[in-house]
């Protein structure tokens, strides 16, 4: 008698194949996922930061948020974030003088902010703050390339 098919051997050593393979994938699919998802937030802070530079040579002092409508860029606005402005992920503000610091905060969870700042107006410092006790350390590390970038700037 001849008959076609797959053993249950077979099947099971493929079910375990596609279960290894979707443990090893999944994780690395999480972190390049959220890795695209904070740039976002780089490309809204880098134009905000260009924008705020403009603003600081014209009157001499840093805007605030308040103020972000009067820089001379199309910020998107958010409903979800108390500056209202924002993009899709990130809700972004200013604070400070000296230093001057521009925040991306993740509006969903994991929770994280990139915060660019300078106290000069020359020299730009990017740091990822994050919670050490869920999974924002993990993807603070991917974007910025290790935790000492993370905690120091990048």
């Amino acid at each position: 008698m001849n008959r076609k098919g797959f053993t249950l051997i077979e099947l099971l050593v493929v079910v375990l194949i596609i279960g290894v393979l979707s443990a090893v994938a999944l994780p690395q699919y999480t972190t390049a996922i959220e890795k695209s998802r904070a740039t976002e937030a780089l490309t809204l802070s880098g134009a905000v930061r260009y924008a705020a530079e403009r603003y600081y040579l014209q009157r001499d002092v840093w805007p605030t948020n308040e103020n972000l409508k009067k820089l001379d860029i199309e910020l998107p606005k958010n409903a979800s974030c108390t500056s209202t402005y924002g993009g899709k992920n990130f809700c972004i503000s200013v604070s400070g003088t000296a230093p001057f610091v521009i925040k991306a905060e993740r509006i969903a969870q994991p929770k994280y902010t990139i915060e660019t700042s300078t106290s000069d107006g020359t020299n730009w410092t990017r740091k990822c703050k994050y919670k050490t006790t869920d999974e924002s350390a993990k993807f603070c590390y991917a974007i910025a390339g290790s935790k000492t970038l993370a905690d120091n700037g990048f």
